[in-house]
């Protein structure tokens, strides 16, 4: 055989080879993944590759005014906007959200207005310098006593998820955004202050007939967890 021709087989021997042998390794090496990514099987079921997804919106619209009161105020949701799974539920009559063990995504809104009484119709009174404030979301503990005022639980508590953002009395909102995780059930509570003594501000305003005037949100969401 001419040395050309020789070389040119020898050449194609080599990469037969190594492509067989690059073959054998990718599988070997799918099959090590395949091993390792499988889902594990309990006795006599598997368990699910993702949980079904869960989430709810509580809104508080305003079927009544609400004046503020010294300090914080717990923000009393009177809707559900939308809803899916039984993880997490609402009382409408004390504004607690009651969260199943998982990690949560949380996002909310909180804000309050001034009302004298005397406003034009479809009108708002803004003021400035405006009551200045903020929302917050904890998790509530029935069982605890707390002192009185602003200071009853300090911003720096375990039991504080979220701080929002500031706002003021003029219709501003305060906004929030928190990963939350437990694994007990749990209440949370929003709530909202606008200093010591807030006067003429208020968490609700009817007017005009009209309950439709969202003044707080919170929707939340269940990405994972048991």
């Amino acid at each position: 055989m001419p040395r050309n021709t020789r070389n040119a087989t020898e050449r194609r021997n080599v990469l037969a080879g190594a492509s067989a042998a690059l073959l054998g390794g990718t599988l070997a090496s799918g099959h090590a993944v395949a091993q390792t990514t499988a889902i594990p099987v309990q006795q006599g079921r598997e368990t699910p590759a993702m949980s079904v997804p869960e989430y709810a919106i509580f809104t508080e619209l305003s079927p009544d005014s609400k004046r503020m009161k010294d300090g914080w105020n717990t923000r009393v949701f009177t809707n559900t906007d939308a809803q899916k799974g039984s993880g997490i539920t609402c009382d409408f009559m004390t504004g607690i959200v009651t969260l199943a063990p998982g990690i949560y995504h949380i996002a909310g809104l909180s804000m309050v207005a001034y009302a004298t009484g005397g406003e034009p119709p479809e009108m708002t009174t803004i003021r400035a310098p405006a009551s200045a404030g903020y929302c917050r979301l904890r998790s509530f503990d029935p069982g605890r006593v707390l002192a009185p005022g602003l200071r009853g639980i300090e911003n720096d508590d375990p039991s504080i998820i979220s701080i929002g953002s500031p706002s003021t009395a003029n219709l501003t909102p305060s906004l929030l955004e928190a990963y939350y995780e437990t694994d007990k059930p749990t209440q949370i509570i929003l709530e909202h202050q606008s200093g010591s003594h807030p006067e003429q501000v208020y968490l609700r305003v009817y007017v005009e007939n009209s309950k439709w005037h969202a003044m707080a949100r919170l929707s939340v969401r269940r990405i994972g967890g048991a």
